[in-house]
């Protein structure tokens, strides 16, 4: 958010532990992770959303915004798990990654699953900013008032980009 929105966003500390809350939950529902992964992304789209929202319609500065959702977010991921810790084995549940396979070099090995999932996400992002939204995102981080000029709605603009980073 702060390279291409030039939006300083803090919201970002609390959604990677809602995003792993949401995926250890679902995945110990018995959800594939594929599915998780997909749930905690919107986990994090909501806390962005929650963001872009206090800054854009109750006009409270992103930074402040940020914090305030970030702090919220402590408590949620509490009531998300329901406990502080949760375990997961990787014997008993479908994981993307585990640390066990690491020795390995193949398919399976992490640093080459990780890598590769990395690569899709830059690419899908590379293919995003390409197009008319992800260019008026950009536009709006880097002159917001020429955006507004040239017709582009900037707290939507700002409200989604926030969404993206956290969902990310």
């Amino acid at each position: 958010t702060y390279k291409i929105l030039d939006v300083a966003d803090l919201t970002v500390d609390g959604t990677m532990c809602t995003g792993g809350a949401v995926f250890i939950m679902l995945t110990m529902a018995g959800l594939p992770w594929p599915l998780a992964l997909l749930g905690a992304f919107l986990a994090g789209m909501l806390a962005g959303l929650a963001t872009g929202l206090f800054h854009t319609l109750c006009g409270i500065p992103a930074i402040l915004a940020g914090i305030l959702t970030q702090l919220a977010l402590y408590s949620i991921n509490l009531r998300i798990m329901g406990q502080a810790n949760r375990p997961v084995n990787a014997v008993q549940y479908d994981l993307l990654i585990s640390q066990r396979d690491v020795r390995v070099l193949g398919l399976h090995n992490p640093i080459f699953v990780g890598a590769i999932f990395v690569v899709l996400i830059i690419a899908v992002l590379y293919w995003f900013f390409g197009t008319e939204l992800g260019s008026s995102l950009r536009a709006t981080g880097a002159n917001p008032n020429m955006a507004r000029a040239q017709g582009i709605n900037t707290n939507v603009s700002k409200v989604l980009g926030l969404m993206l980073s956290n969902g990310l």
